[in-house]
């Protein structure tokens, strides 16, 4: 494998805590590993070093502030001293990820300025909004600037075609088992009780508002239900709410952000993980609980139909019923959870990081090799 010098790029970086912040330090642990030169570059936070080695890897923290009134974006020094970062780093492929990060797209158009190749990874679907139309103009405008796309599932490159002409490569996350776990014991009596886990950012995308809806039929039938709601996020504390208003606070728990060790450390101690995401991109929250053997019930007909194959080693629903309904197959089945989860977990070697990173180097490889012959 050629060793090359590498930039990957997003505000999506810890220690704020999802789905691309793992799998992009996960993706630049391995290729560290695998002797590559790896700087991460991201958004600076306070009390957080500018600069520091994580796991091999260069962690480079942008100086800025967000732009007054809120958060999302940075003061356009931040981006000017992003330019000059690439243009002054010698690197040989910058890999930008999330069509949503300012600090990803803006590197984006400035290595088709500097002339760096340039590979973009999507995480996310559009999804059911209102704004889809405007999400895929704005996609089409940004990915002009790229030699190439890697979309993290089946769902993440159709939503990709949409938008570009180029190369869209699909080459799913991984999952990696190295961490370390931290058990926490749960702050109830465990004993004779049913945990469904729920891992997501609470935002309604997650769907996590569908699990609250569901609870009190479920509950109805069976009362040793306990929902651990692992995760933070704007609807957090309506749920709490709400679930109070139930008077169903003696069957949830809400963990807040947690690290990855401790969401770990909780799906160990689960019978059953639920996520009602009609939008998920490619749930490696899923990964995570198959990695613990547990069982699996997820919508259809997104980037989990990538992971689960439906009755065979976990559940998939096509609607809130459908999934209400496989929640009870497997609280009254125990094993049929075993079952489930023994199946699901045989496939874990498909996500496997050393092999991704295979894959994506050779991404890496032709974009290099293309952008360098059509140049010439």
């Amino acid at each position: 494998m050629e060793k090359r010098k590498v930039a990957l790029i997003s505000d999506w970086y810890f220690p704020k805590v999802g789905g691309i912040e793992y799998a992009m330090h996960a993706l630049a642990k391995t290729l560290a590993t695998h002797g590559h030169e790896v700087s991460v570059i991201t958004r600076s936070y306070p009390d957080v070093p500018e600069y520091c080695i994580r796991d091999g890897v260069s962690v480079i923290r942008i100086k800025g502030k967000p732009f007054p009134g809120q958060r999302r974006f940075l003061m356009p020094n931040a981006y000017k001293e992003l330019y000059y970062l690439l243009k002054n780093g010698n690197y040989e492929i910058v890999n930008c990820h999330g069509l949503d990060s300012p600090i990803g797209i803006s590197a984006l158009v400035a290595s088709r300025r500097l002339g760096i190749p340039v590979v973009v990874t999507n995480h996310s679907l559009v999804g059911h909004t209102i704004y889809g139309p405007v999400l895929y103009l704005f996609g089409k405008l940004f990915l002009r600037n790229a030699d190439a796309v890697i979309a993290v599932s089946s769902a993440v490159e159709k939503d990709s075609k949409i938008m570009t002409s180029k190369p869209v490569y699909r080459i799913f996350n991984g999952v990696d088992s190295e961490d370390n776990i931290i058990k926490v014991p749960l702050p109830f009596d465990t004993q004779g009780k049913v945990i469904i886990a729920t891992v997501a950012r609470m935002t309604k995308k997650k769907g996590v508002q569908n699990i609250v809806n569901i609870a009190p039929s479920l509950l109805e039938k069976y009362e040793n239900l306990i929902f651990l709601m692992i995760g933070d996020g704007p609807l957090r504390k309506n749920l709490e709410k709400k679930v109070d208003e139930k008077g169903l606070s003696r069957n949830f728990y809400f963990t807040g952000e947690v690290p990855r060790g401790r969401v770990l450390g909780y799906l160990e101690q689960a019978d059953i993980f639920a996520l009602p995401s009609s939008d998920e991109a490619f749930g490696i929250a899923i990964l995570e609980a198959i990695s613990k053997n547990v069982p699996v019930v997820a919508m259809n007909h997104s980037g989990v139909s990538d992971i689960i194959k439906n009755g065979v080693s976990g559940y998939l629903a096509n609607n809130l019923a459908e999934f209400s309904s496989n929640l009870q197959a497997l609280i009254e089945n125990p094993s049929l959870r075993t079952s489930l989860a023994q199946r699901a977990s045989q496939e874990l070697s498909n996500y496997d990081w050393n092999r991704i990173c295979e894959q994506i180097n050779k991404v890496y490889t032709k974009v290099i090799y293309e952008k360098h012959h059509n140049n010439n």
